[in-house]
C-alpha cells in the first residue's frame, strides 16, 4: 500500500476522532453524557446531520456557522480536529502500525481534551486523565508483561504526581496562595504511567516548565496583566507529554546528555 495513501488514511481517521474529542471537550466539563443526545447545535438545539459532521470540511463548507440558525461556531472545533488529525499522522510516522502507536494516538487525544478543558474552565476532566493513565499502563503490559515493568509504570505515576504535588506545596508556602491545582497532580501521574520511573521524566518536566513560562509571558503580554495571575498549567503538561511521546530517541538523549545523564 503506498505510503501517501496510508498517511492520508491516518490523517482522515485522526480528524474523525477529533470530532469525538470535540464532543468530550464540550460535554465533560458540563457533566453531560458523551453518548447522548446526538450531536446538535448548542445554540438552536437542531440535530446535526451528516453534512454538518464531516470532519474539517463541514466547518469550511458552512463558513464556521450553524446551517440552521447561522450562529458562528467556535474555530476551536476546526482546530481540535486538525490537531487530532496531525497527531495521528505523527504517530504513524513515529510508530507505524503498532499497538504502541495506537495507544499513543489515543493518549494524545486524551491530552487534547485535558488541555482544552483546563484552558477554558480551569478544570481537569477525570475521565480523560483516567483514560490517559490506563493507556500508559497498557503500554507497559503489552511491551513487558512482568512485575518489574508494572512496578516501573506505577513508580513513574507516583513519582511524577508527587513532584508536581511537592512543587505546589512549596509554591503555596512561598507565594501564600495556591501554586498548583490537584488536577495538575493527576495529569502528571497519568503521564508518569507512560514514562515510568525513568529519566524520561526529566525532559517531561523541563519542557513543561519552559512551555508554562512561555504561556504565562504570552498571556501577560496579550492581556496586559501581571505575571502573578493564575494560568492553567494543564495545557503545558499536555503539550510537554505530547512532545516526549513523539520525539525520536535522539532528541530525548540530547536533553539527557545536557545533564550528563547516561543514555544507555
Amino acid at each position: 500500500m503506498p505510503n501517501g495513501f496510508v498517511f492520508l488514511l491516518a490523517f482522515l481517521f485522526g480528524a474523525s476522532v477529533g470530532s469525538f474529542v470535540n464532543v468530550c471537550i464540550y460535554r465533560l466539563p458540563r457533566r453531560l453524557s458523551i453518548v447522548k443526545p446526538p450531536s446538535h447545535c448548542p445554540y438552536c438545539g437542531a440535530n446535526l446531520s451528516v453534512v454538518d459532521l464531516v470532519p474539517l470540511l463541514s466547518y469550511l463548507w458552512l463558513l464556521g456557522k450553524c446551517r440552521h440558525c447561522k450562529t458562528p461556531i467556535s474555530p476551536r472545533y476546526f482546530v481540535v480536529e486538525l490537531l487530532t488529525a496531525l497527531s495521528f499522522l505523527a504517530c504513524f510516522e513515529r510508530f507505524k502500525f503498532s499497538i504502541e502507536g495506537v495507544l499513543i494516538a489515543a493518549s494524545l487525544s486524551a491530552l487534547l481534551v485535558i488541555a482544552f478543558v483546563d484552558w477554558e474552565f480551569f478544570l481537569v476532566p477525570d475521565e480523560a486523565v483516567w483514560a490517559l493513565g490506563i493507556f500508559g499502563f497498557t503500554r507497559y503490559l503489552v511491551s513487558n508483561p512482568d512485575l518489574q515493568s508494572i512496578s516501573i509504570c506505577l513508580g513513574g505515576a507516583f513519582l511524577s504526581g508527587f513532584i508536581i504535588w511537592f512543587i505546589g506545596v512549596l509554591g503555596k508556602l512561598i507565594f501564600r496562595k495556591e501554586a498548583m491545582g490537584f488536577g495538575d497532580v493527576k495529569i502528571a501521574a497519568a503521564v508518569g504511567a507512560h514514562l515510568g520511573a525513568t529519566w524520561l521524566l526529566l525532559p517531561f518536566f523541563l519542557f513543561s516548565v519552559l512551555i508554562g513560562a512561555i504561556m504565562g509571558l504570552a498571556i501577560a503580554l496579550l492581556r496586559s496583566r501581571s505575571l502573578t495571575g493564575y494560568i492553567p498549567f494543564g495545557p503545558a503538561l499536555a503539550l510537554s507529554a505530547g512532545i516526549v511521546f513523539l520525539s525520536p530517541p535522539s532528541v530525548i538523549n540530547f536533553v539527557l546528555r545536557l545533564y550528563q545523564i547516561p543514555t544507555g
